[in-house]
This record gives C-alpha cells, sequence and structure tokens, in this order.
C-alpha cells in the first residue's frame, strides 16, 4: 500500500472499528515515527458538545501508534496485533478541536521492549500543538506456533 492511507485500507490495519476510529488517513510511516490526520465528526461518539474529548485525543494517539504497526505488520504479511494503553503521563492538551477540524497527530516510539512500547504523541491543529503526552502501549504477542495471539 502506499501512502496516504485512507477508508477501508486504513480501517483494517488498526484493531479498532467504527464507531470508535479516530484516525482518518495515515500520512506518514518510519522507523519510530508515524503521522495521521483525523477529521473530527459531530457523529463521533467520543465528541460531547461540539468538540472531540480529551478521551477522543489520547485514543487518537493510540490509534496513530496502531496505524503505524498495523501498516508494518501488513507489509511483512503478518496478522495486525491487538494494542492497549497500558499508561498515559503528562497529557496535556491546550484546547479541544472542533467538529469539523482536522487534526494532524504524530507518533515517536522513544523505547521498544519486548511488547511494549514507550511513544510520545503529539496533535496539532493548523499546525499549534494542541495537545501531547507519553503513553505506553502493550501489544498481545503472538503464539509461535499458532500464529494466534496469546
Amino acid at each position: 500500500m502506499t501512502l496516504p492511507i485512507t477508508g477501508q485500507n486504513l480501517i483494517d490495519l488498526i484493531p479498532q472499528k467504527p464507531p470508535f476510529v479516530l484516525v482518518s488517513s495515515l500520512l506518514a510511516v518510519s522507523n519510530n515515527h508515524s503521522v495521521t490526520a483525523f477529521n473530527v465528526d459531530n457523529n463521533h461518539v467520543l465528541c460531547n458538545n461540539g468538540k472531540l474529548t480529551a478521551a477522543g485525543l489520547m485514543e487518537n494517539i493510540a490509534q496513530t501508534a496502531a496505524a503505524k504497526m498495523g501498516y508494518e505488520c501488513d507489509l511483512l504479511g503478518k496478522k495486525i496485533p491487538i494494542g492497549f494503553i497500558g499508561d498515559v503521563r503528562d497529557f496535556t492538551f491546550i484546547r479541544l478541536p472542533n467538529a469539523g477540524d482536522q487534526i494532524e497527530t504524530e507518533i515517536n516510539i522513544v523505547h521498544r521492549i519486548f511488547h511494549v512500547s514507550l511513544i510520545t504523541g503529539t496533535i496539532k491543529l493548523n499546525g499549534e500543538i494542541i495537545a501531547e503526552c507519553k503513553m505506553k502501549i502493550f501489544v498481545e504477542p503472538e503464539d509461535n506456533k499458532t500464529g494466534q495471539a496469546a
């Protein structure tokens, strides 16, 4: 697949499914980095009073990491794993994006050990940082014998 990836092709790369999808396009992927865009929809379950909630911002960061992993697994012909947010630290937001806004989210993998990644995430609106955090993401290990998640 070539970037950008949108629509069903993007949904196929992440374990989350509608109505909980918080990425609209995968824009860039490199070794320890990925960038997504999300078009905030007033009807999204994590929108409240016309704004994406703080929980939506955190989940958007996690899904940006999931899209990166899904893209890499797809390239290698591997099963796309399920990940879980294990810890969120230093989460701050300046403001919540409005319905109709498009946010751009960037994650950087700071450290990986076994099935845990420590990432930093930054969300921008019109080039201005509106939210950021550090996050630990646990990825469900794959059983090497069966190819099934353990």
